[in-house]
């Protein structure tokens, strides 16, 4: 973004008010709010060119009552991609035991947190799914279930150079409600 300094006494115009002060942050893309179901979840269109970063929130909950994995594929149209090129590294915490990590390659789908029956969040930012260059994410989660609760974070990298319009998301097992907003990073 860029940065314009002032001096006392001036007078503020309507245009530079829009280009540095309005010019900035996170701008609503799209969301979806859905009830109990164990389907998964897609966006279409929601990554353009107009976006180099995205910001994915999720909050809701599960069926699981010990906390079950969030997945994330991108959308190729309308298509979800399963190609095995999605890696991912997690490090997390549940109750009552010591922290964890692993990294695993070649898979067809992003672990991008977890979700259970109490309540839960994901907040991804995801880098270039537009460009024809290789993806990155990082992620970070909570989620509380009736046996378990457990916190972390993670990150990983499409190894393609796919471009890609859209998401779609999914619980590991049983079924889930909640509301997935897309996010977009403003060029300044």
């Amino acid at each position: 973004m860029a940065i314009k300094t002032y001096v006392s006494s001036t007078t503020l115009s309507a245009s530079d008010m829009n280009t540095y002060s309005a010019n900035s942050g996170y701008v609503y893309v799209a969301s979806k709010t859905f009830t109990t179901t164990s389907s998964a979840q897609q966006i279409d269109s929601c990554f353009t060119s107009t976006y180099d970063s995205y910001r994915i929130l999720w909050t809701g909950t599960g069926s699981t009552t010990g906390n079950d994995f969030l997945y994330f594929r991108f959308v190729d149209g309308i298509t979800p991609v399963t190609t095995a090129a999605y890696y991912f590294g997690i490090v997390q915490s549940n109750t009552g035991a010591s922290i964890s990590n692993s990294w695993v390659g070649s898979q067809t789908a992003w672990k991008i947190g977890v979700i259970g029956d109490n309540y839960g969040q994901n907040q991804m930012d995801l880098s270039s799914p537009q460009a024809a260059t290789k993806k990155t994410f990082t992620s970070n989660f909570f989620s509380s279930a009736t046996g378990d609760a457990i916190w972390g974070i993670n990150g990983g990298l499409y190894n393609a150079t796919t471009q890609f319009e859209g998401l779609y998301m999914y619980p590991g097992s049983g079924s889930w409600s909640g509301t997935i907003t897309v996010l977009g990073l403003r060029k300044g």
